[in-house]
């Protein structure tokens, strides 16, 4: 399930991310090779900004299927379709959908927001065709920092951390992400990290104040933040966000992709 409490501005900021990823999407999806007549499938697809790229390169011949479990992203999704893209309402981990049918399964940000990454790894490669890809991004906030440093940051910070892994998440899988991939067998393996970064007035800059937020309830309900104490700090951290001479990491982006045994290139 999504770990994320829905909140009144939880969809713009996906779209606002989404909108911010598409550069290195767009080049994760050329180094693949994504092209006319492909049958791709994003897991956990959110919004549908992946699947859109997805089927812009697939064209009338191909076919991308988006599932997630979330009606309201779905909804959202299938009012922006464009294409031959279809939304099913499906876990990630067990999706129903036929195995070695797809030239390309992906996914992102996918396992940092499971516990259950083993399962969703081998259901990702059960979906896959032989010969087919299977690519994945993760998030790593190890890198997270500000500049100038600013308390209110590292309390924010902190708090994601405290947060994810009360929800039950997994941490730290970006790093080992890349061997998880080929101790599952993949083949042809890909490695490639980036840094996603924003100074004031980025669509992106108040990211880590907007998430923390989204995790008010199980922070307080879990007894890792004071209410009166968390409202200070989101204050203070966006009103340092804002200032022109404050720049930030966010955090970084593994991707890793290979080729699944057994078949010919798409």
């Amino acid at each position: 399930m999504y770990p994320l409490e829905p909140r009144a501005g939880e969809i713009g900021r996906l779209a606002a991310q989404g909108a911010w990823l598409t550069e290195e999407t767009e080049a994760l999806l050329s180094s693949i090779g994504v092209g006319p007549g492909w049958r791709c499938l994003d897991l956990a697809c959110g919004l549908g900004d992946v699947a859109r790229l997805m089927a812009a390169r697939a064209g009338a011949p191909g076919l991308v299927t988006g599932v997630d479990l979330e009606r309201r992203f779905l909804d959202h999704a299938r009012a922006e379709a464009a294409g031959a893209v279809e939304y099913l309402e499906a876990d990630a981990c067990r999706t129903g959908l036929p195995g070695g049918g797809f030239d390309l399964v992906h996914g992102r940000f996918l396992f940092a927001g499971a516990a259950r990454f083993d399962t969703l790894l081998a259901e990702a490669i059960r979906l896959a065709r032989p010969g087919g890809m299977v690519a994945l991004q993760e998030q790593d906030l190890s890198s997270m920092a500000c500049f100038p440093p600013h308390p209110a940051f590292a309390r924010l910070k902190a708090m994601l951390g405290a947060g994810l892994e009360q929800s039950g998440t997994g941490r730290g899988v970006a790093r080992r992400l890349f061997g998880l991939l080929r101790q599952a067998g993949l083949r042809e393996l890909r490695y490639r990290p980036f840094l996603v970064s924003c100074q004031a007035g980025d669509p992106q800059a108040a990211w880590l104040p907007d998430i923390v937020d989204s995790l008010r309830g199980p922070l307080l309900r879990a007894g890792l933040a004071d209410g009166a104490a968390l409202d200070e700090a989101i204050a203070a951290c966006r009103s340092h966000l804002d200032d022109p001479g404050t720049t930030a990491i966010l955090y970084t982006v593994v991707q890793a992709w290979g080729r699944k045994p057994g078949g010919a290139a798409p």
